[in-house]
């Protein structure tokens, strides 16, 4: 835990932490876009029964949510993803295109599916079963990515998810000269950033995703200097270990510290991470360290746990802020 009275609290400021238009002027996010199905039952999950309570259907997807908390935080926002020609895919291009992210670069593929993300949420918020088809990002080649590469590098900041296939992340890492985001997704698939650890300027993954790309075993909290300072020989620039309802580890080779959650009511916990990432995104290009990034990441993730969606309605600079003058004044 971080004592208060040490605490950086750098805030963002409003609509100034809007880029500019043009050529340096947006954030391009390379990941997965879906549609999120989701189930939200109303009472205690009854496995192998029917279970009374609310389906939801909305668009969602590491990156597609990424970037529409960056895009709902302030900033302008480029996605690559992989749709289908379905419907599913064109309910996530309307509302990207209503949330101002532009689409332009996606890869369109006719005959193909949408990939499809479809969750069980106990009566707490927390997922209780998960099954996604994310195949169609078996797609989103070198190749494709090689014409893309311009407008990475023209881009102030990149956020990578690891549903793009592992040969297609180490080009990205390996040709682009922005500072890059990842995101680990899963266990599995985070060891798809192992080889390219020293091109990543950020990483947020949890204990296992963090010691799986290390190839170590799973620490306990006594351990997350040790596991913290094993990503960093490897190059990563600024870790940020995520100890899930129990906030985050932070370690940069210069200041590490831990820092609690937000104590606010929790109805979902989906697209929380997704929240965390946004936000220390957009801290880092307003100049914060790595502690007021995390600050920020936390914030964010409260408000997001507030909403039934994977990304809150309600995100923004302003009530980021809000939340840590609640905690800090």
């Amino acid at each position: 835990m971080v004592d208060r009275d040490n605490m950086p609290v750098k805030r963002f400021q409003g609509k100034s932490i809007r880029l500019k238009a043009g050529a340096d002027g947006y954030i391009a996010v390379v990941g997965a876009a879906n549609i999120d199905i989701s189930g939200q039952s109303d009472t205690a999950m009854i496995a192998g029964d029917s279970n009374p309570g609310v389906v939801r259907v909305s668009p969602g997807g590491v990156g597609r949510n990424i970037a529409e908390n960056l895009a709902r935080i302030g900033y302008n926002v480029r996605l690559m993803a992989a749709l289908g020609s379905d419907m599913h895919a064109r309910h996530i291009l309307d509302d990207c295109a209503k949330l101002g992210i532009d689409t332009s670069d996606c890869l369109t593929l006719p005959n193909r599916a949408t990939s499809v993300y479809l969750c069980l949420n106990d009566i707490n918020g927390e997922v209780a079963a998960a099954v996604n088809d994310m195949r169609i990002y078996d797609e989103m080649t070198v190749e494709y990515l090689r014409d893309k590469l311009d407008a990475l590098n023209r881009a102030r900041l990149v956020v990578l998810d690891a549903n793009l296939p592992r040969e297609s992340i180490e080009f990205i890492a390996l040709n682009c000269k922005s500072p890059m985001f990842a995101d680990p997704v899963s266990v599995k698939k985070s060891v798809r950033f192992a080889n390219v650890l020293n091109r990543l300027t950020f990483m947020k993954p949890n204990k296992p995703e963090a010691a799986a790309i290390c190839g170590l075993p799973v620490p306990c909290d006594g351990e997350l200097p040790r596991l913290a300072d094993a990503m960093l020989e490897r190059g990563l620039k600024n870790a940020i270990i995520s100890l899930g309802a129990r906030g985050v580890y932070y370690d940069d080779g210069r200041q590490s510290g831990r820092l609690d959650c937000f104590s606010l009511k929790v109805v979902n916990t989906t697209g929380c991470g997704d929240a965390f990432l946004a936000a220390a995104a957009a801290g880092y290009l307003e100049g914060m360290t790595l502690a007021e990034m995390s600050l920020a990441g936390l914030a964010a993730s409260a408000i997001c746990a507030q909403s039934v969606l994977a990304v809150s309605p309600g995100m923004s600079a302003q009530a980021i802020n809000g939340v840590i003058a609640g905690r800090y004044g």
